[in-house]
């Protein structure tokens, strides 16, 4: 058994003040600790992948004792916590409830099955898009698209300074310095979530079956950055089902499909050679951008590297044609 320090019972104090309104099932699991019934939930905590597990007891509405998992006993809990159709309804009709939606099939499916049960609880249903600033404008008019389509209420946030200006500032996102993602993605939600008065659920489309990370998320946990519960109500969909499910929604088509590469974010911690390349047949002015972006980057860094070497965009397609992909 893990000891709990004083700071995770009050983290746990705060986080069943927040779930406990719902009385949810789905996350309720008997503890591999103390064989006692709980909450299942994970702790956002700077640095590790893989977050801590905790079982969370309580009796007559406060918490009584809390159980953090070892690794051994995680694995047993994750596969038994969900988000069944009766949670989610629950939580639609008792939070102002919001969708993060990128436009992708994961996060597509996310919303229109959320959507489905706001109608059936009579619950109101909001959606959220990030504008990165370094994506395909066809995405953001694809998701406004969506949305009037299935009836929802579409917030379309962005950062206070775009990607140029900040990577001209601290440099192109490196994998141990990935701020691109904090100031692109987390902060706009953070600052619009932190106008919305009242209890507040953000609603995503992770699924466990997209990394082995991902795997050993919970779908129900605090995130300490939007100040409010996060919920992945699709988290033990397979890709099989969330393409299924998309497909028979009728929804318009993501232009973007027929471009054969990614519209989102380019701020290059996870692109390859071969998407560069797509970029620069397909959007030629943002590739130029990117590329001049690099001679101005105060780090030096290059948005690609090859065996630890930098590989500029400028000189990409000369290099592919020697080295194909």
């Amino acid at each position: 058994m893990v000891a709990i320090p004083n700071h995770v019972s009050k983290w746990a104090g705060k986080l069943h003040s927040l779930i406990s309104p719902f009385h949810l099932r789905g996350i309720r699991v008997e503890c591999p600790v103390c064989g006692e019934w709980g909450t299942a939930t994970s702790r956002w905590i700077k640095g590790p992948t893989v977050k801590p597990v905790y079982v969370i007891h309580n009796r007559n509405g406060t918490v009584k004792s809390v159980c953090g998992l070892e690794e051994e006993q995680a694995k047993q809990v994750r596969p038994e916590a969900k988000v069944s159709k009766n949670d989610l309804g629950k939580i639609l009709s008792g939070a102002k409830c919001f969708v993060l939606i990128s436009g992708g099939k994961d996060s597509l499916a996310t919303l229109v099955y959320t959507q489905k049960i706001a109608e059936e609880f009579g619950a109101d249903l909001r959606a959220i898009h990030v504008d990165t600033t370094v994506g395909f404008p066809e995405v953001t008019k694809y998701v406004r698209k969506v949305c009037r389509q299935l009836g929802v209420r579409l917030s379309i946030v962005r950062p206070e300074n775009n990607f140029f200006d900040l990577a001209k500032e601290w440099g192109i996102p490196s994998f141990r310095f990935r701020w691109c993602c904090r100031e692109l993605k987390i902060k706009p939600i953070q600052d619009f979530l932190a106008k919305i008065p009242g209890r507040k659920v953000v609603i995503d489309g992770i699924r466990a079956e997209e990394s082995n990370q991902r795997a050993k998320y919970l779908p129900i946990w605090y995130h300490p950055g939007f100040k409010c519960l996060s919920v992945s109500p699709i988290c033990r969909w397979t890709k099989k089902k969330v393409v299924k499910y998309v497909e028979s929604a009728d929804l318009p088509e993501n232009p973007v499909r027929q471009l054969g590469c990614s519209a989102e974010c380019w701020c290059g911690a996870y692109k390859t050679p071969s998407d560069f390349l797509k970029l620069k047949e397909i959007k030629p002015e943002l590739f130029d951008k990117l590329s001049n972006l690099e001679k101005q980057s105060p780090t030096g860094y290059t948005f690609l590297y090859r065996k630890g070497q930098q590989l500029p965009l400028r000189e990409l397609e000369m290099t592919e044609v020697k080295n194909p992909v």
